[in-house]
């Protein structure tokens, strides 16, 4: 499984924080259904594009070996559609790191340039917000 199919470059990479991005293609095959003739992004696949810019900012501070997963999804927010041609600018930070289980605020953000500046990240419109509670997975 490519655990990362939804982060096509890392723009940032600290111990406390991530910035990754991906350029939604009109091809991939869940634009056609969702929803035909105004396609925009699942949420969930929109959710799945922060979980899994957790995991790049879990790797730094635990072993690579192991995997992550979503374990919960609070105060998710959904503030404006992702479409494509859009990148989806993904930032998370690390609020607790406890054992099994680590806490990141999370912000999926629409952006129509892929030459962004990052020192305007904070204007672009959040699309997705919320904290979510990653869990290491048991193998």
């Amino acid at each position: 499984m490519d655990w990362y199919a939804l982060i096509d470059d890392i723009l940032v990479r600290e111990p406390q924080r991530v910035v990754t991005r991906h350029r939604l293609d009109g091809a991939d095959p869940f634009f056609r259904d969702h929803f035909p003739g105004r396609p925009v992004l699942p949420g969930v696949l929109a959710i799945e594009a922060l979980v899994q810019a957790g995991r790049v900012l879990l790797e730094s501070r635990v072993d690579q070996a192991d995997r992550w997963v979503l374990g919960s999804a609070r105060a998710v927010r959904f503030s404006s559609f992702l479409r494509p041609g859009q990148w989806l600018v993904c930032e998370v930070g690390l609020a607790n790191l406890a054992g099994e289980e680590a806490t990141i605020s999370a912000t999926g953000r629409a952006c129509d340039d892929g030459d962004m500046d990052l020192d305007d990240l904070k204007a672009l419109p959040a699309a997705v917000t919320g904290r979510l509670v990653l869990r290491r997975a048991r193998t």
